[in-house]
């Protein structure tokens, strides 16, 4: 038990000082200036919805501002990119998949094994090529660590294994992929598309895979087309999630090149059927493409698949129930990892 202190004999001329205290003026006005600091921000925030362009640039302004003192402060990005090691930048969604054990399932694997028996009755194979997101491919960004393969998630194996077992023929470029980083980059650090690089080494085992499997479908003559370098200078879309007004000063920005190519659009007519969503746009589509806007630069997937078949190639969005493949000899579906595993 605490002894019980002795009272001290006014008589000593001892002076207790007392607890500092704040005076109820102090008090309100420490109040003020804190509901001032936090109600400035929200009250930016809340009138970007429904004023002019001027005071969504003051918004902006203000998140600008505290996303720097929240990257050179706390090193910390915000509820939609995460902030990883060596200033690159992570899709907090894409993160979510790999660390949460309970995922939302989808039907994209039923709808796969379902469109493979459909095409199997007209003897028409289906191709799945499977592209690994970039927490997959720079794991050391986000943990420190040597690793020395791929972080996969249990059920990758099973799912491909139950696709093979439809069968569908499976290309799997995670491993390929793994060891092309060695070499160049697979993703941006700022940026969630992946290189033209990468892109290119998929398209190039795409075409050999089909002219070991399926030599009819390769022409053997080497199409006329019309090729230009593009140089694309970018901050990355991760960098303008964290701040849409000033990305480039925030981290930087990166650059690519890319090779545009005409001379083989795209055909309804061609035997082979490419399907894919964003993944195969991202070149073809300005407003998808690393340093959006502007033109077209018709250097996409679809594109430099069908300049190494030396063919046109028809190119759809992702499958659609009931849709035709009458007088279609091949289907290629590119399907990021994320979406059979999600």
């Amino acid at each position: 038990m605490k002894p019980t202190l002795p009272r001290i004999d006014p008589t000593k001329r001892t002076l207790v000082p007392p607890e500092p205290e704040l005076s109820p003026k102090e008090a309100r006005s420490i109040i003020r200036v804190f509901v001032i600091l936090l109600a400035i921000p929200l009250l930016f925030e809340a009138a970007s919805w429904f004023t002019s362009s001027k005071t969504n640039l003051a918004s902006a302004t203000v998140r600008s501002g505290m996303q720097w003192l929240l990257m050179h402060g706390l090193n910390e990005g915000n509820h939609t990119v995460y902030l990883g090691r060596e200033g690159w930048l992570f899709d907090q969604h894409d993160l979510d998949r790999l660390a949460h054990a309970r995922r939302p399932g989808n039907d994209v694997q039923p709808g796969l094994i379902k469109l493979a028996a459909q095409l199997k009755e007209q003897d028409t194979p289906l191709l799945v090529i499977t592209i690994p997101d970039r927490a997959t491919m720079y794991p050391e960004q986000i943990r420190p660590g040597h690793y020395l393969d791929v972080v996969r998630l249990k059920d990758e194996a099973p799912r491909l294994a139950e696709l093979k077992a439809a069968g569908i023929d499976v290309l799997d470029m995670t491993e390929a992929l793994w060891d092309f980083r060695d070499r160049q980059p697979v993703y941006y650090a700022h940026d969630s598309h992946w290189t033209p690089e990468a892109m290119k080494a998929v398209a190039v085992a795409v075409n050999k895979h089909v002219h070991e499997k399926h030599p009819r479908l390769s022409s053997t003559e080497t199409p006329i087309i019309n090729a230009k370098i593009l140089d694309h200078t970018d901050a990355g879309d991760l960098a303008r999630g964290l701040d849409p007004l000033h990305a480039a000063k925030l981290l930087g920005v990166e650059e690519a090149t890319l090779v545009s190519i005409h001379g083989i659009p795209p055909s309804d007519k061609s035997p082979i059927v490419l399907h894919g969503g964003e993944l195969m746009r991202v070149y073809d589509d300005a407003q998808l493409s690393f340093g959006g806007g502007g033109q077209a630069p018709d250097a996409g997937f679809a594109t430099q698949l069908a300049t190494l078949l030396g063919r046109p190639v028809d190119v759809r969005g992702l499958p659609r129930p009931g849709e035709s493949y009458e007088d279609k000899k091949l289907v290629i579906i590119l399907l990021p990892m994320a979406e059979l595993v999600p």
